[in-house]
């Protein structure tokens, strides 16, 4: 088992960053807090047939924070909705599994994702 998982931060800016971010409970969420500036919120959570789920959080205390248009299409993308949702602040995107343990994203997550930043209008 790794000591770690793949997670994307996506800027709002667009930018985007992996994270390798700790299995140890404690270590993980010491790591998440400190890349969101804050406690973590789960604003959704994807969830596929195949099993490849992913959770996109944030800061809990997002009002002030400038809009991130880049997370927002990355999560329609995920989500294949309609709907564009409303978010502030960075946001990260980490796999989950049955149990609620993270887990590293998937390439097709982690395409999907990326793609959203490439879109011109995000930056």
């Amino acid at each position: 088992m790794p000591d770690t998982v793949h997670a994307l931060l996506v800027a709002t800016d667009g930018t985007i960053t992996d994270l390798q971010v700790s299995t140890n409970d404690n270590s993980q969420r010491a790591q998440i807090q400190q890349a969101l500036g804050d406690y973590a919120e789960a604003l959704r959570y994807v969830r596929r047939p195949d099993g490849s789920h992913t959770v996109a959080l944030a800061a809990e205390t997002r009002d002030g924070q400038p809009p991130n248009l880049c997370a927002a299409i990355a999560l329609h993308f995920l989500l294949g909705e309609s709907l564009i949702a409303d978010i502030q602040g960075p946001v990260i995107f980490v796999g989950f599994n049955r149990q609620g343990a993270l887990t590293s994203l998937t390439e097709d997550a982690v395409r999907t994702i990326r793609t959203a930043s490439a879109i011109p209008a995000v930056r």
